[in-house]
């Protein structure tokens, strides 16, 4: 069976990396075991360095260690820069504009946030095709129902 390709967005990766007994952990536990591909957009990476740095100072490097020790897929900002403009307008939330772009353009299996706005947009969007867009939790019970078949 192929690895399900997951898209994941700034919270989730925040989350998973502070908070060791959430579901966001277990979805990097899994990244970390290979059992998934996670699927970065330059620009979840970098709001995620100027999140961890602002609140949870001394908290920077944790970010850089998981990259290490895990494969993914990157989604370069020139990628995404040059279609921004294409997808502006289209979430109720403006700043989640770059997130939109990043879907449209890798096409993951599933985008994991805990933006339960940006869930339903997505979900709505003709744009992110098949990609299902879901809760860590959501994402997990899947993820389980997929493993055991």
């Amino acid at each position: 069976m192929r690895k399900a390709r997951v898209l994941l967005d700034t919270n989730i990766l925040i989350s998973g990396l502070i908070f060791k007994k959430g579901n966001e952990h277990r979805i990097l536990r899994l990244i970390e075991e290979r059992q998934i591909t996670p699927i970065l957009p330059e620009t979840v990476m970098m709001e995620s360095r100027r999140v961890l740095a602002e609140k949870f100072p001394g908290f920077e490097k944790l970010l850089d260690l998981f990259l290490e020790r895990t494969e993914f897929e990157s989604i370069p900002l020139n990628n995404i820069l040059p279609i921004l403009e294409t997808y502006v307008g289209k979430l109720r939330d403006a700043k989640d504009t770059p997130i939109y772009a990043a879907i449209a353009t890798a096409k993951p299996d599933y985008a994991v946030t805990g933006d339960q706005t940006l869930r339903s947009d997505l979900s709505r969007s003709p744009q992110t095709g098949s990609t299902r867009a879901c809760s860590a939790k959501e994402f997990l019970d899947e993820f389980e129902k997929r493993a055991n078949m």
